[in-house]
Order: C-alpha cells, then structure tokens, then sequence
C-alpha cells in the first residue's frame, strides 16, 4: 500500500519548477516510477508531495544538434534502443539500453530517473561516461550544466537538489573514424556484488592507429570509474590480440587497487578481466586472434 501524499501533475516545465520551488520538503518527483514507486511501496520513503513529469512531452525528444546529441530525461529506454543517433559508433547507448530489465520497464523506466537514482549497477551509467556526457539541470531560479562523472557523487548517490530537475543529457557525436559497445555480467535482479559493466568508446587516426581510447567501469565501485592505465596503452597503438591482453591485465590490477581488501576483490579481478575483453573486442574485431574470428 503506498503512503499518503499530496500529488501534482503539471502541464509544463515551467509548472514544475515552480511547484518545486513553493512545495515543502519532503518532496519526490515521479517520471518513469519504476524506482520510486516499489520504494513507496515498501515504507522506505514517506514524501509529503510527489510531482509527477512523466506527461511533459518536451522531455522525451532525442536528436542530434550542434554536433552535439541531446537526450531528454524522460526518453525511456525502449526510445533508445533503436533511433538512428544510436547506430555506428554510439551503438553502445542503445546495447545498454537494450539489457536493462524486462520490457515493461524499458516502456517505462527513463534515462533521467536511472541517471539520478545513481545505482552502482545502473546499466546507462557506463556508457554515457565513456561519451563524455553532461546533464542539464533546471530549477526556477535558472539552471547548470555538469559532467555526468561530476554530477555522481564519490560516495554514492547523485549531486541534485531537492529543487532542481534533471531536463537532459548530451554528449559530442563521435567521429566516423570511431567504435564504442557495452557489456556486462549478470542480470539486473542479480545481487549487485557479483555484477560487472564496461563501456569503450574508441576513436581512430587515419592510419587506423587508436588516437583515443576511454574505458568505463560499473558496479566496482560507488560511480562508474575510467580506467587511465588501459587508456594509455591502447593510444598510439594497432588493435591486436597481445595489446589486448596487456590492456585486460592492466584493467584488473586497476579494479584490485579499487577495491582494496573488500570481499568481493579477488571475484571482481578475475571477473573484470573477461568483461574489459569481450567489450573491445566488441568494439574492434582486430583485438581478436584469428581462431575467435573464424570460429
């Protein structure tokens, strides 16, 4: 049974941020409700005020503008799966996208709700960071723009205020000379201990030499994490099979200094290593001997 509260639903933007502004705390903001709602549910949160977004239309929108690609925060993830932006090298939206739940709530979870519920284990999380992507945030009296790797907290949890609204995401479109995929261990109702993402975006020179490498972790730590060891070996370098392997053993050691003496240590070492493989070689078919080509 869900808690009583005082519901709005506005028609506008505007509206909102109006409303978020006058409303006294505790206040929540309702878009896809697939985490809110349970969370009501089950007596975590008691709100004196939930404002629901999920009808403004003007936060649904994704296009490419400015060289830039601009996603509104209720685009829900069903959207992403397949628009044309997300093809080539930003395929790795859509494959994430693509792997979260069941289809129930990829029609009803939003890119904007899984960015600020800033789980470890949010599967969109990864690969925006590897993109480099900002967020929008409005509230009555203006609003900012931040890095996404800024916007997620150190210690867990996503830097907004009770007054503001995540409105969208952006990223720079990559290059045609680039390459990027996601992948990730486990299923979304696994434990999230025994549950690893990454995400690389790869962008080339004309020589086919890697000019920029950009490799994120999920779910080993608070926010997803790049690793700048495994970058700076991929720079300058051919994709082959043995600069993968030293980029996979650098990726482990990194993810062993990450998590210290925690339990889950020695798994997530081991586990990394199979994930930061599968996902170049996701990316590039050359980080592949000829024998994972053929067969």
């Amino acid at each position: 049974m869900l808690p009583s509260f005082n519901y709005y639903q506005p028609a506008s933007l505007q509206e909102a941020l109006t409303l978020l502004a006058s409303l006294p705390r505790p206040k929540k903001l309702l878009a896809g409700g697939t985490d809110l709602v349970p969370a009501l549910r089950r007596g975590e949160l008691y709100p004196a005020n939930v404002v629901s977004i999920s009808g403004l239309s003007e936060m649904k929108e994704i296009k490419m503008e400015r060289g830039l690609i601009l996603i509104g925060a209720l685009a829900a993830f069903s959207d992403l799966v397949c628009p044309p932006c997300f093809e080539g090298a930003h395929r790795l939206v859509a494959e994430a996208a693509g792997q979260i739940g069941g289809p129930q709530i990829r029609n009803q979870g939003t890119i904007g709700g899984n960015i600020v519920n800033a789980s470890p284990a949010g599967d969109m999380l990864p690969p925006l960071v590897a993109l480099g992507a900002r967020v929008r945030l409005c509230r009555e009296a203006g609003e900012r723009a931040v890095f996404l790797s800024d916007f997620l907290g150190d210690a867990g949890g996503a830097c907004i205020a009770p007054e503001e609204i995540l409105v969208e995401v952006s990223f720079p479109a990559l290059p045609v000379n680039a390459a990027g995929s996601f992948v990730k261990l486990g299923r979304r109702n696994s434990l999230a201990i025994s549950r690893i993402s990454a995400a690389t975006v790869i962008i080339y020179d004309s020589y086919g030499r890697i000019e920029e490498a950009r490799l994120a972790l999920g779910s080993v730590g608070p926010k997803p994490v790049r690793v700048p060891s495994a970058e700076a070996l991929l720079k300058g370098q051919k994709p082959a099979p043995d600069l993968l392997e030293e980029v996979v053993a650098s990726v482990g050691e990194a993810v062993g200094v990450l998590l210290g003496s925690r339990s889950s240590a020695s798994y997530k070492k081991a586990a990394v290593r199979g994930v930061a493989r599968q996902v170049l070689q996701k990316a590039d078919p050359r980080f592949m001997n000829s024998g994972e080509i053929n067969g």
